[in-house]
């Protein structure tokens, strides 16, 4: 087969790769939280919703003033907004990645280049974080961490791109600055890393005497919103749920240790081991159309190695805190998205000292290319989140999900016209793997089941859970 054919086959193979995730969002529906917010928040104004979780329950100044319009206050007929949203999400995520790709290359390929490098992103993502379900199938954990993540992008996008002059250069430091706040406003995780890049970059931009002043204020910006976070006296209130809360050397402990188990999954997948395959062919083009990248190729190998670990500890570090505990890895899908860059970093660097130095030499033949694109599309369609979604869809547990939870929600439905009806929710016996799903371990708690009859009208005695036959 030609190169060039065989290049066009890749990329369609890439592309349908992607289908199988836009295809998923059709089975979704709201659970727990989604329907907790919903109920909760009904009838009350923004300002009152958002003071009342400062004062009770969390600082997230940003994305609780989503979770309170979600699609579950849109419509009664919510299922199309609600599936609309990971759909969104996605697409959201995908131009994101290609946005910060642009701008830290500083446009130099074409735009077509850009775009397959940001899809390559984007189905590694999607293959290697660790909850896919809570990350853009349920609107609640999806758009407090992901929209938070697809707004870095952006962000760091913005600041590490060339400035443009003028009124045009002072437009987009306000844009950034505006976008620093809100990021910082979404949840525990973006905040911290907020607070460490930024006084990271105000340190950076103090030393070499460019854009000081932007630096500070962007800094400065990023300070009282963590302020605003942190300081809200809900944070206390919900804390006091949890044991082991406020450790800071138990939280650093579990964080290591939360860093090495991620890591490691990380860098032995067969799609991340794949995609540095391919990429070191191309090290060296690249790094002669875009001459600015190798400055980052002059960090010093300890700092470059130790940054995806740090990264994890990062976004873990907060949930312990907080919590004590791990208890969902949503938090962890934030330090996904970094660690695959800061990765592929590694390895460019390596590939410029030292005896892999001579791997970057390496072109190979067209069998060898083929073998290796074969290896990439198989490890991102049957491993880690390819294959569940895969498994999901082709064995029917994603269908049968649909049709039990509209089932349950015609019930509760049915039941807040009947005082005396009595709903008996029966436990999914094969929950999908890539969907939110909280009845894995055991049946659905008591307050999911609350709070879904609350939003629907009926009393919470008339729910109740019991095991399949």
């Amino acid at each position: 087969m030609k190169p060039a054919t065989l290049f066009r086959l890749f990329i369609v193979l890439l592309v349908l790769s992607v289908v199988k995730y836009l295809w998923l969002a059709g089975h979704v529906h709201p659970v727990a939280d989604d329907f907790c917010y919903a109920a909760k928040a009904r009838g009350v104004g923004l300002w009152s919703w958002s003071r009342s979780e400062w004062l009770y329950w969390n600082g997230r100044y940003a994305s609780n003033l989503l979770v309170a319009r979600g699609p579950l206050s849109w419509s009664t007929d919510f299922l199309p907004g609600y599936r609309a949203v990971p759909v969104l999400l996605l697409a959201l995520t995908f131009v994101s990645m290609w946005f910060f790709l642009r701008r830290v290359t500083r446009h130099v390929f074409s735009t077509g280049k850009e775009l397959l490098a940001a899809l390559v992103f984007f189905l590694l993502y999607l293959n290697l974080m660790p909850d896919l379900g809570e990350g853009f199938y349920w609107y609640t954990g999806a758009i407090t961490y992901q929209l938070g993540s697809i707004l870095l992008l952006i962000h760091l996008g913005l600041l590490f791109g060339r400035p443009p002059r003028g009124l045009a250069g002072f437009a987009m430091l306000l844009l950034n600055l505006l976008l620093a706040v809100v990021i910082t406003g979404m949840d525990e995780i973006h905040m911290l890393l907020m607070v460490l890049f930024h006084a990271g970059h105000a340190i950076w931009t103090f030393r070499h005497g460019t854009q000081r002043a932007a630096g500070a204020w962007m800094f400065l910006a990023v300070l009282a919103g963590a302020a605003l976070m942190y300081l809200a006296p809900g944070n206390a209130v919900r804390g006091a749920m949890f044991a082991d809360t406020r450790q800071f050397w138990r939280s650093l402990g579990m964080s290591a240790l939360q860093s090495g188990r991620f890591s490691g999954m990380w860098l032995l997948s067969p799609a991340l081991l794949a995609a540095a395959v391919l990429y070191i062919p191309l090290h060296k083009p690249i790094l002669t159309a875009v001459p600015n990248l190798v400055r980052w190729l002059r960090m010093p190998a300890v700092v470059a190695l130790m940054l995806p670990f740090l990264l994890v500890v990062a976004t873990t570090f907060p949930a312990y805190w907080s919590t004590g505990l791990l208890g969902q890895h949503r938090t962890i899908n934030v330090a996904c998205i970094l660690f695959i860059p800061a990765a592929l970093l590694n390895l460019a660097i390596w590939l410029e000292r030292g005896w892999l130095g001579r791997l970057a030499q390496f072109r190979p033949t067209s069998s060898q290319l083929s073998f290796t694109y074969l290896l990439f599309i198989s490890a991102l369609n049957l491993t880690g989140n390819g294959f569940a979604v895969h498994a999901d869809l082709w064995s029917g547990r994603a269908a049968e999900y649909d049709r039990v939870l509209q089932e349950r929600e015609a019930q509760v439905q049915a039941a807040a016209l009947d005082p005396d009806a009595q709903v008996h929710f029966v436990r999914l016996a094969k929950p999908p793997r890539s969907l939110p799903s909280y009845e894995v371990l055991g049946p659905l708690r008591d307050w999911m089941m609350h709070c879904e009859a609350r939003y629907f009208g009926a009393a919470e005695d008339q729910v109740e859970m019991v095991q399949a036959e």
